[in-house]
């Protein structure tokens, strides 16, 4: 089976590579502090701390009634003897210099990117000097574009630090709650019996522990195949309003298991399972349509990837390249976790230890009214999918 590192070998850069794209500086805010991407996309500054600023900016699409709001100013370009700010890039490290109130030349902000900076394409004000962005070029997926970010100059104590939505941290080390050996004794019995003896086997497991969310819904289960569908939706309604961190996977996994087929269109069911909601936790925003996440293939231009998240945290990547009548298939399989608001996926090489190396992020961005799951596996490597409706 092809891995991460297996893909790399074999340029999965063409496979993967979409349309470059350029980004444009529209200006600052001159009530607030965003500042404006192309024509319809707000985005926040980040934060200066002690001379430096982390992550990537917070984007997303507007309307035009919101950016009429937002009363965009002109950009300032940084050029010539009266320019305030000037930036120089080296590797993936952006320095922003300049002074409002001391000498020029001081060092206001470091940054580093995501991915190697070509080169500083211009430096923007805002009209008093406390907002600078600056335009690049990098390489992604095969291709040079052009990005902008966007600084907060602000006081320090003001200012607040938001977190890296790309980089990997490793998994929390808190002691995994206890799990009552009687309660996953029962449990694991229950799981094998036949569907006659099931709805007795998993009421002994909440005899034991009165909320188990995996008992209420094979209770449930069990309920609508004997036709009880009054019983089934009370069952699931308790399994609704459950407090258990696990709840919601189960009531995410009812909305498409066939055993509840019977009980889809109806309004209760379709409430208690949370299928016409938006998405309230980052499980949902993974897990919500089922896991199934693609993204469409163009001939010779752009990969079809097909990517299947379960509930046991195993995550599944196909990824489909066609071009000239020639098709390379490209499988990955490995875990996922979640990281805050981000998914971390594991895709090992087979037969040698998992390392920092084997793990990429995936982090979500607006599409429209839903969301996009953007991932990148390294330097040019990435894809964007969404969400593959049942």
């Amino acid at each position: 089976m092809l891995t991460m590192r297996h893909v790399l070998a074999v340029s999965l850069v063409a496979a993967l590579a979409g349309p470059a794209g350029a980004d444009t500086f529209g200006g600052f805010s001159g009530v607030d502090r965003p500042y404006l991407v192309n024509q319809d996309k707000v985005c926040a500054p980040l934060p200066v701390v002690a001379g430096a600023a982390k992550g990537a900016p917070s984007c997303q699409k507007a309307g035009a009634d919101v950016v009429a709001k937002l009363s965009i100013k002109d950009p300032i370009v940084q050029r010539g003897d009266k320019a305030s700010f000037a930036a120089t890039a080296a590797g993936r490290t952006l320095t922003v210099t300049g002074s409002i109130s001391a000498r020029a030349g001081d060092k206001l902000v470091t940054w580093e990117a995501i991915d190697p900076i070509g080169k500083v394409v211009e430096v923007y004000a805002s009209q008093y000097d406390d907002r600078v962005a600056v335009a690049y070029t990098t390489r992604r997926m095969g291709k040079e574009v052009t990005d902008i970010v966007a600084f907060d100059l602000g006081k320090p104590s003001v200012a607040r630090p938001q977190p890296d939505p790309t980089a990997v941290t490793p998994p929390p080390t808190t002691t995994a709650p206890t799990v009552d050996p009687a309660v996953e004794k029962a449990a694991a019995a229950a799981r094998k019996v036949s569907k006659g003896k099931a709805l007795a086997a998993w009421r002994k497991v909440l005899d034991l522990d009165a909320g188990n969310p995996e008992a209420h819904y094979r209770i449930a289960a069990a309920q609508l195949a004997s036709k009880a569908s009054a019983d089934a939706l009370a069952t699931i309604a308790k399994l609704a309003g459950s407090a258990r961190p696990d709840a919601i996977e189960w009531l995410v996994e009812a909305r498409f298991d066939p055993a509840f087929a019977a009980l889809r269109s109806d309004p209760q069911f379709r409430k208690a399972v949370g299928l016409d909601r938006k998405a309230a936790t980052t499980y949902e925003r993974l897990m919500g349509f089922g896991g199934q996440w693609e993204q469409t293939g163009t001939s010779c231009d752009q990969a079809e990837v097909r990517f299947a998240a379960t509930r046991d945290r195993v995550v599944r990547i196909r990824v489909i390249t066609r071009c000239q009548g020639s098709t390379m298939n490209l499988p990955f399989k490995g875990t996922w976790r979640l990281d805050g608001d981000r998914v971390v996926l594991t895709l090992p090489t087979k037969g040698k230890q998992v390392t920092d190396a084997d793990e990429a992020a995936c982090v979500f961005e607006p599409a429209g009214d839903e969301d996009a799951l953007r991932c990148s596996l390294g330097r040019d490597l990435g894809f964007v999918v969404l969400p593959a409706r049942r």
